[in-house]
């Protein structure tokens, strides 16, 4: 039994002197929760939305604090657009964080592919259409390596995916001979930089894919399935669940969701750069662990990852526009991604020692 849910308590005769409506409030008083339990409930339904409330406060503050220049149309385009590609890059990573597994390259995955496309398409001469599909299946080839080595031979994830980044990596610099991409498909650059209600179509993209893995997390076998490989994988074995599969998938979608996510990036910038990889490892993990404090506490989740990705680029823009030196961003990054690992322990020490 869960040690912390409360005990039932015995039901109490009512004295056969008493009245029938004096019973009936006897009743309703034992229905109603323990003031230790509503205190309980509203406390957590508040930490679940905490940070959402630190977001509009940070939101507010820098537009007390720069009302001409934080709160205009034209920053907040920019914020939005700016995230579109970490905010796809963070839900590449959650993927597999719920399953209990870290990939470090999808970063690397990103960039690789975003060089990929407008090469097969400049250099090689393939299709649009083509290159599109040999990328995406790039991504898919990259996933089923990953998994191979740390499903199939259970290896270490974390080491595994560092060594494919930095494979990867150089598979870049070779294909891109360590120069700008330059020759990028028209198709491609209006892929991303379409206008749909005054906004980037990237940033339509990432939200959409939002709705997609809420929908496949929340409410689909397989996102039950995630949670449970990485909360127990033991008890998920107990219970029937084809973990192999589960892990194997998870690294899959990671890898094909970093792909799409560097077909967003060359089309938004309209090059591709071989070095922009480390640029783009921390923040999406930042963005990741920092969720686990909104929405479903403890867990990695889509919703928290949203709005951590949204609270990270706020606030760093705000420290930026308020003079303060390039450095921070990273430097913030770095200190936000140190307390969500921190919050994250904390709360899996809690959860443990509640079952």
């Amino acid at each position: 039994m869960d040690s912390t849910s409360q005990p039932v308590q015995p039901a109490v005769d009512e004295p056969e002197s008493a009245g029938e409506g004096e019973g009936a409030f006897a009743s309703l008083q034992r229905l109603r929760p323990p003031r230790a339990q509503l205190g309980q409930a509203l406390t957590s339904r508040f930490a679940r939305f905490a940070l959402v409330l630190v977001l509009a406060a940070l939101f507010l503050l820098f537009t007390l604090l720069e009302p001409g220049l934080f709160a205009t149309g034209g920053n907040v385009k920019a914020m939005l657009s700016s995230e579109s590609v970490t905010l796809i890059l963070a839900l590449a990573v959650v993927i597999p964080l719920r399953a209990g597994d870290f990939d470090l390259s999808v970063a690397s995955v990103m960039v690789f592919a975003s060089a990929l496309a407008p090469l097969l398409w400049s250099k090689v001469g393939l299709p649009f259409g083509l290159c599109i599909v040999l990328t995406l299946l790039f991504g898919v080839i990259v996933g089923f390596v990953n998994s191979f080595f740390i499903v199939l031979l259970d290896l270490n994830a974390f080491v595994v995916t560092l060594g494919s980044m930095t494979l990867l990596e150089g598979l870049t610099t070779w294909i891109s001979s360590g120069n700008l991409v330059t020759q990028v498909p028209h198709a491609l650059i209006s892929f991303s930089r379409a206008t749909v209600f005054g906004l980037p179509a990237a940033v339509f993209y990432g939200w959409g894919l939002v709705i997609v893995l809420w929908y496949v997390c929340e409410l689909t076998p397989f996102g039950r399935q995630l949670l449970f490989v990485g909360g127990n994988r033991e008890a998920a074995r107990l219970a029937g669940i084809k973990i192999r599969r589960v892990r194997l998938l998870a690294f899959v979608a990671s890898a094909v969701i970093s792909t799409f996510a560097g077909l967003v990036l060359v089309g938004k910038l309209g090059v591709a750069d071989p070095t922009l990889g480390p640029s783009y490892l921390l923040p999406p993990y930042a963005a990741a662990f920092l969720g686990i404090a909104a929405v479903q506490l403890g867990r990695f989740n889509i919703g928290g990852t949203l709005i951590a990705v949204y609270l990270l680029i706020v606030a760093t823009t705000g420290l930026l526009l308020l003079g303060s030196a390039e450095w921070v961003t990273n430097a913030f990054n770095g200190a936000a991604l140190m307390l969500a690992v921190t919050f994250a322990s904390l709360a899996g020490g809690r959860r443990a020692r509640a079952t």
